[in-house]
């Protein structure tokens, strides 16, 4: 059995088809039919129902699958660890990232990546946190830099961390309190926000139940005027004159309209969201991915 009949076998069980199997391999629909049953011939079982549509794995095909997956994890992890033996000059990783990632922390880490391992193909898979942590378990990516989860499959990494501000309008009266925004920010007590509109990522973000929590213990629940999935579009709307919001420091260094937002560290806090290097548990990774954990440094 080759590893070529093993990914086959796993694509055919994906898509539950053959024919959009031949489409994601491409092959022709012939082609994948007769490489199947060679494959069951010399097994002496079928792998599929065929009378069900979409089809189905048999037990034996179940079996199968999941072993093919095993056998391709270590066949790649046999490879990667012959390249790291060889100074890794030639290779590629899949790299998942969310949103955030790919905006503000890839360009501090792939320009110095691309010089130092010109060799390796690199492909970026940009997903919200849950598909992460599904591309992470079906090993569809190498890994991740994700936010940590509680997931015993996987492992997480501590690399970086983004303080958690308060942006507000640049004409409000408190910003204009404190006309200065060099670095470090100045502090602002959150009480005096407890009658203004906030806006707040949705439900499921990190930071939302941060936010909420650090305004529990400033003795108001926010007035939320507002609910988005983007910070970026949170910044966008406070520089409009929309509201307040907790925003991420890494986004007022270049996020656009920042001369018209003012940035402020959070009196008698310290909240930051810690981004992690996941990646399946037991998972070996190559020595060159270190290279993804130096752009800051965790506290």
């Amino acid at each position: 059995m080759n590893i070529k009949e093993l990914q086959y076998v796993i694509k055919i069980a994906e898509e539950q088809s053959i024919s959009n199997a031949a489409n994601q391999l491409f092959v022709s629909q012939s082609t994948l039919s007769h490489a199947l049953n060679k494959i069951e011939n010399k097994l002496g079982t079928s792998l599929f129902d065929r009378s069900t549509i979409p089809l189905k794995p048999t037990y034996a095909g179940k079996v199968f699958v999941e072993t093919a997956h095993k056998i391709l994890t270590l066949n790649k992890e046999l490879y990667q660890q012959i390249q790291d033996i060889a100074e890794y000059k030639r290779g590629a990783l899949v790299i998942g990232v969310t949103h955030l990632a790919e905006r503000y922390y890839l360009p501090m880490v792939l320009p110095k990546f691309r010089k130092k391992y010109p060799g390796i193909q690199l492909t970026i898979k940009t997903a919200s946190l849950a598909e992460l942590e599904t591309l992470l378990i079906k090993n569809t990516v190498d890994f991740a830099i994700t936010l940590p989860n509680n997931n015993p499959q996987l492992e997480y990494r501590p690399i970086f961390n983004m303080d958690i501000l308060l942006a507000l309008p640049i004409n409000h009266p408190l910003s204009q309190r404190h006309p200065c925004q060099d670095q470090p920010y100045p502090e602002l007590d959150l009480k005096e926000l407890a009658l203004e509109e906030f806006i707040i990522l949705q439900p499921g973000r990190m930071i939302r139940e941060t936010a909420l929590e650090a305004c529990r213990e400033a003795g108001f629940t926010p007035n939320i005027g507002l609910e988005t999935s983007n910070l970026d579009t949170a910044h966008a709307l406070v520089a409009e004159g929309y509201g307040v919001t907790f925003m991420l420091d890494v986004i007022s260094y270049n996020a656009p309209k920042k001369d018209r937002v003012a940035y402020f560290r959070i009196k008698n806090f310290n909240l930051y969201q810690t981004f992690c290097l996941g990646y399946l548990k037991g998972k070996y990774l190559p020595k060159v991915v270190d290279e993804f954990t130096q752009a800051k440094k965790v506290r």
